[in-house]
């Protein structure tokens, strides 16, 4: 056979030729195409299962969230392995999968079985996001010099501009921030002056909710066309908070901005956080992850066209967006 091979190769070399060609071509092209990552994924399918229940301990925890979910979610098809986790005010279920199952399969069924657990009221266990353990794919950090863009209007233009521009990239399943106060509106109230008008906490709180909400009417007919009717009270700035009254004394409408004071301020736990990591103030830092199954590690240029696509935005506001992938 070996020698009949050889005889037809030198009898046809013009053919032989074409075909090595050909095959050459083919491998380059198959070369260039060929998918290589820096860091292959080599992690277990899994899913995790995440429940909070603030200010109980982990060992009530641990008796009715831990238990019932880990009851519940055994006997799941291609199921190796369940661990969980159990501290104060948390619980964490992880289930590993083999490797012959599909991730999002396994997340069906995991959300199949949530559904029939029995926990205590006001507690919603949640599945963690469908990302790999090598899957922090992109790190970028905001600097502001410019005094109008502290780091907590920077944690807002990050929270609402950025994060939503990233989250619309094919394969990217979460976005995590770190440092930057968030934004808050604040209402401080002083004791004494309760005291004076006869009020309590928990009537400026309910005269608060009850004048940061939006009514909705009927319509008016003005000829062939109809007006829809609407009542806007969400308030937008810390002057509308300081108009709202809190009660009526002779006659005379007592308001926030008599009694207790209203400012806009940054939240105590995530100020605090911010310092710690950032070191600094006009620095907000956020990382991209990407799910198991996808390819983000390769698509560097549509990750580039996203970034570029708000980057000359916020240059043009003495912003800049520095990228450490």
């Amino acid at each position: 056979m070996l020698r009949s091979l050889v005889d037809f190769s030198l009898g046809n070399r013009l053919l032989v030729l074409a075909v090595a060609v050909l095959l050459f071509i083919w491998g380059i092209i198959s070369f260039r195409s060929l998918p290589v990552e820096a860091y292959p994924d080599v992690a277990n399918n899994y899913v995790q299962v995440v429940t909070q229940w603030p200010g109980i301990s982990a060992e009530q925890v641990e008796q009715q969230v831990t238990i019932p979910l880990e009851i519940a979610m055994n006997g799941l098809p291609h199921l190796e392995h369940l661990r969980s986790t159990t501290l104060f005010g948390l619980s964490s279920v992880t289930l590993i999968f083999d490797d012959e199952s599909e991730n999002d399969w396994n997340r069906v069924k995991v959300l199949e079985r949530l559904s029939q657990v029995t926990l205590p009221p006001n507690v919603q266990p949640q599945m963690g996001a469908d990302w790999s353990p090598v899957g922090q794919i992109y790190f970028f950090t905001l600097h502001s010099t410019n005094p109008a863009y502290d780091v907590m209007e920077l944690k807002s233009i990050e929270d609402w501009t950025i994060e939503k521009q990233f989250k619309s990239v094919p394969d990217v399943v979460g976005v995590a921030s770190f440092g930057g106060p968030t934004r808050e509106y604040q209402v401080r109230v002083d004791p004494n002056k309760l005291i004076a008008y006869g009020l309590s906490l928990g009537q400026i709180e309910q005269q608060l909710s009850n004048n940061n909400i939006n009514g909705g009417g009927s319509f008016i007919e003005a000829g062939l066309q109809q007006i829809n009717v609407r009542a806007v009270g969400q308030v937008k700035t810390v002057s509308d908070i300081e108009r709202t009254v809190l009660t009526t004394k002779n006659g005379t409408a007592l308001r926030v901005r008599d009694s207790p004071r209203s400012r806009r301020a940054p939240r105590s736990a995530s100020a605090s956080s911010a310092r710690r990591f950032t070191g600094r103030t006009g620095t907000s830092s956020t990382t991209l992850t990407s799910s198991p199954a996808s390819r983000c590690c390769e698509k560097g240029p549509t990750r580039t066209r996203r970034s570029r696509r708000f980057t000359p935005r916020c240059r043009s506001s003495t912003i800049t967006c520095c990228r450490r992938a």
